[in-house]
């Protein structure tokens, strides 16, 4: 059949998945996507969106070793008679960390590779190259080395990269992940883009709000299944506005606590460039601290130095207790083969034997984890919810957070900033969400800007954390009633 007779460019029918381990992820999803079509799914941490885009593009069945039932026919035919190589010119995959699909660390030579790649002819490649780099208007990122882009820009580049070899589908998988509200209008106008021409795309995201406008359709993922949820989600928030909030944080004065964390006059430098200049902190016993940047101001590399993992350029930091440092690519917490092998090694690191054990076999299975899994088969929430748990158990003086929140809804962020705020240790949380801020009960906001640190007063915000949690919660509430 010709794709340009085929109106549903993807449909998928009562499909199973699951993996070696564990039950059912997937329990009878149906899904149809036209040509052209733009589709949002969100649900749930460990809902099963990740998985979906696995079985998508079999790579459930191939690499994870699943289990599938049920049928996925992409431009008409069954998923099964695709070659791996012919499946990936017919959909292109943006994954949750656009920084693991570079294979060469200059942008210009990355995107013509992989085009030489697709066409097998350079001047093929070249003119493929071209194209893109003009629908996407990345004449400004060719010259730069992928690990100096922002979020944002590393999503716009992949995106091109993925439509180089001129696939019919997309799937996005939590695009606005990491990224401020200027990569998040970044994304925006990739979506435009691909509008326009004519590409089908099928995006799935936790951090929905700025998105619902761009969108034909919007589904959620619960229990296994698939549901409509487009009426009900344009409703959640329909008074716009923006606020401001005055002094919103709690100073608190207990100056007698104890400092279990300091840092003085720290500078640091990449080769030439500034990132870090003249940075002083102190964080006391049972402190709160939220530290607020856009991408690439700095968050990530002021959190190596405290933590230790960096050595600043210039300045000192004195730390009296233990330091967790949690990171923003949370794979790179993890070293062990199980779930349950991980709380056993962090409370034998820690010389802190079965008690600790105990604790954290008990706190994950509260977090419906299954304890024989690996690490690395879990959704990017899950294992940002995991980091949380093995860290309070390791009974660190500070624990040290890198951008927590993606994977997250906003009900299981705004839990998770709950939980992290009555916790007996020390957090200093770096975070490009603004919303954060709306929260009370820091000890003190801080803004990274401009290489510098300072007090953050006063806020912009369209809506608090609270009014998103609330939303999400109604959401799914009328969604499976």
């Amino acid at each position: 059949m010709s794709r340009e007779f085929i109106v549903d460019v993807l449909e998928i029918r009562d499909l199973w998945f699951k993996y070696p381990v564990g039950d059912w992820v997937l329990r009878g999803v149906d899904l149809s996507v036209k040509r052209g079509e733009q589709v949002l799914i969100i649900g749930d941490t460990g809902s099963g969106k990740t998985t979906l885009v696995r079985a998508i593009t079999n790579i459930g069945r191939l690499i994870y070793n699943g289990e599938v039932k049920g049928s996925i026919r992409v431009l008409g035919r069954d998923l099964l008679e695709y070659t791996r190589s012919e499946l990936f010119r017919v959909i292109g995959v943006v994954g949750q960390n656009p920084y693991l699909y570079f294979t060469d660390l200059h942008v210009y030579r990355d995107l013509y590779n992989y085009a030489v790649r697709i066409y097998r002819d350079p001047l093929k490649a070249e003119r493929a190259l071209r194209k893109i780099v003009e629908t996407m208007s990345l004449h400004n990122l060719l010259e730069r080395y992928f690990f100096e882009l922002s979020g944002g820009e590393a999503k716009r580049v992949i995106v091109a990269k993925a439509l180089i070899a001129d696939p019919q589908i997309l799937l996005l998988d939590e695009p606005l992940m990491w990224l401020d509200e200027y990569g998040v209008k970044d994304v925006l106008e990739v979506l435009r883009t691909l509008r326009r021409l004519g590409k089908s795309v099928v995006v799935f995201e936790h951090r929905f709000i700025p998105l619902i406008d761009y969108f034909d359709r919007i589904l959620i993922l619960k229990h296994g299944r698939l549901h409509e949820a487009t009426s009900n989600v344009r409703k959640l928030l329909t008074t716009q506005r923006t606020m401001l909030l005055e002094n919103p944080f709690i100073k608190n004065k207990h100056e007698e606590r104890e400092i279990v964390l300091k840092a003085i006059g720290i500078h640091h430098y990449y080769n030439s460039k500034r990132i870090l200049r003249d940075i002083n902190i102190t964080v006391r016993d049972n402190d709160k601290i939220l530290i607020y940047g856009v991408n690439g101001s700095g968050k990530t590399t002021l959190l190596k130095i405290l933590a230790g993992y960096l050595k600043p350029s210039k300045g000192l930091v004195e730390r009296r207790g233990d330091v967790i440092y949690i990171p923003q690519n949370i794979i790179l917490f993890y070293t062990e083969e199980t779930v349950k092998r991980e709380i056993e090694e962090i409370c034998k690191s820690r010389h802190m034997g079965v008690n600790c054990v105990e604790e954290g076999l008990k706190k994950v299975k509260l977090l419906n984890i299954d304890l024989d899994i690996s690490p690395f088969n879990l959704s990017h929430g899950q294992m940002v919810k995991l980091a949380i748990v093995l860290a309070t158990i390791s009974n660190a003086t500070i624990i040290l957070i890198d951008e927590p929140f993606s994977g997250l809804t906003y009900s299981d962020r705004l839990k998770l900033i709950k939980e992290l705020l009555i916790l007996n240790n020390a957090v200093v949380l770096a975070s490009s969400w603004i919303e954060l801020a709306t929260i009370p009960n820091w000890s003190r906001v801080l803004k990274l800007e401009n290489n510098v640190l300072m007090p953050l007063d006063s806020i912009k915000s369209t809506y608090t954390l609270e009014e998103l949690a609330e939303a999400y919660g109604k959401l799914t509430g009328e969604i499976i009633a």
